[in-house]
């Protein structure tokens, strides 16, 4: 038996996973195919084609399965009230972060280039994150008007800047992002958006 010993579950879908992310570092995300990847994992298309209809659909499950390994479970779960808006948003953008330097830049830039094929799948799972990051920053917020602070009413547009904002960076600075950038980030274009230091009766949500 020894090395012909077939391979179940979380030890196959692991393999895989790693013999894919490997072959993007070396063929590209567009030139990747089944073969090479059932090749390099030591299985079969068939047990690939089980699982995953397209490439793009492998490299999603990738993407999910290291964003729970490094967050624990859901992002929105994982906010806590730091005791202040400023605090808040740097333990967002610390832990999403965190997520793009588990998932690697690979995987991220290929979910990237399908986000702008503009399918309908990708379009349900884009539309899908966007609702999910809405929520963790209504979580946010509402931290911040439970402390009194006073809050910009602004669109649901405008909640998914902090996401927006860290995927912008990561594809413009490959060589890294440190806890300085972050707290540059938060301090000069996150806190103006949505903090407002000048109150009016309009512009409290």
């Amino acid at each position: 038996m020894g090395t012909n010993t077939r391979r179940r579950g979380d030890t196959l879908t692991e393999d895989i996973y790693k013999a894919t992310i490997e072959l993007i570092k070396k063929v590209g995300y567009t030139n990747l195919t089944f073969q090479q990847i059932a090749q390099a994992a030591k299985t079969s298309r068939t047990v690939l084609y089980r699982r995953w209809k397209t490439t793009f659909e492998l490299i999603y499950d990738i993407m999910v399965y290291k964003m729970k390994n490094t967050l624990g479970g859901e992002l929105i779960d994982r906010i806590k009230d730091t005791g202040s808006l400023r605090g808040d948003l740097l333990q967002l953008l610390t832990l999403y972060q965190s997520v793009y330097i588990e998932v690697e830049h690979e995987i991220m830039n290929a979910i990237l280039f399908e986000l702008g094929q503009n399918n309908d799948k990708m379009s349900e799972l884009e539309m899908n994150a966007t609702n999910k990051n809405i929520f963790v920053m209504r979580k946010l917020l509402e931290f911040a008007k439970k402390r009194g602070e006073v809050i910009k009413e602004v669109s649901d547009e405008t909640l998914t800047l902090p996401f927006d904002l860290i995927r912008m960076e990561n594809i413009l600075r490959q060589d890294g992002i440190d806890e300085k950038r972050l707290e540059v980030l938060v301090d000069e274009i996150l806190l103006p958006v949505f903090l407002d230091n000048n109150p009016t009766s309009k512009g409290i949500i």
